[in-house]
């Protein structure tokens, strides 16, 4: 996978552990036993899952499962485990099985939405997660916007993608992720200063990457401010000398 595409996946995995999928109201509904005893292996689950422990948190995903095989948030789990275990036609079986039983639920869509796009199939994330962001009542419902404009923007409609990220910002002031994409977006379209006030922003909550250095780089060569430059330029070339931002500076001195 690319970095970018990294970046979105540990964006959304990290989402789903803070703002887990709900259980399903209705005449359906288990019993509070089979509730709770489902739900102490999914907190399982999720404590191994953060600490990156795939093969712990497989045993009471399964418990989960087969305790209640209905369960929309123990498939979706199920589904970043074996994402992280690269097998991703089961991790697709998982997700789509979540739908199944929960069609509508924001999370789930959200979630699928990302392995779409980690999967490079653009066009049917962009259609996922738009069902996503249509759920006003969704608490992740920014970082849904602002997936939806990463696919956006792997689809060449920046226009969209800057709607897109700016309804992250305006839903959550503090998406980093939107804030840089704004920049590159304003910056490409040569609003150098309102660029900047996006990516000063973006520096004030997040850590520098070789993209951000690299535009960083590009945008202070544009105001003419060589303090940047030599700032950027130098952590660029001694925290990521490895990097391709780091040979597409070096190829513009040439």
């Amino acid at each position: 996978m690319t970095r970018g595409i990294r970046y979105f996946w540990i964006l959304l995995f990290w989402g789903l552990l803070s703002g887990c999928v709900t259980t399903v109201e209705g005449p359906n509904q288990k019993p509070a036993s089979t509730e709770k005893r489902v739900k102490a292996q999914l907190d399982l689950a999720r404590g191994y899952l953060a600490q990156g422990n795939l093969s712990n948190a497989r045993t009471p995903l399964e418990k989960a499962l087969s305790i209640d095989p209905t369960s929309s948030e123990a498939h979706v789990l199920m589904a970043i485990l074996l994402q992280g275990e690269s097998e991703y036609e089961k991790a697709e079986k998982e997700y789509r099985a979540a739908l199944r039983y929960d069609r509508d639920n924001a999370q789930v869509l959200n979630n699928y939405g990302s392995f779409l796009y980690s999967m490079g199939r653009y066009s049917e994330a962009l259609k996922t997660l738009r069902r996503a962001v249509q759920d006003d009542g969704y608490p992740g419902r920014a970082q849904a916007f602002e997936n939806f404009g990463l696919v956006q923007m792997k689809l060449g409609d920046a226009a969209a993608a800057e709607k897109s990220f700016r309804r992250a910002l305006r839903l959550n002031s503090t998406q980093r992720r939107s804030m840089l994409e704004l920049a590159q977006i304003y910056f490409d379209q040569g609003k150098t200063n309102l660029a900047l006030n996006y990516y000063d922003n973006f520096l004030q909550l997040a850590r520098q990457t070789p993209r951000s250095l690299w535009l960083g780089i590009q945008m202070a060569r544009e105001i003419g401010d060589e303090n940047r430059v030599s700032s950027y330029a130098l952590a660029l070339r001694n925290l990521f000398p490895d990097s391709a931002e780091y040979r597409l500076y070096q190829d513009s001195l040439e």
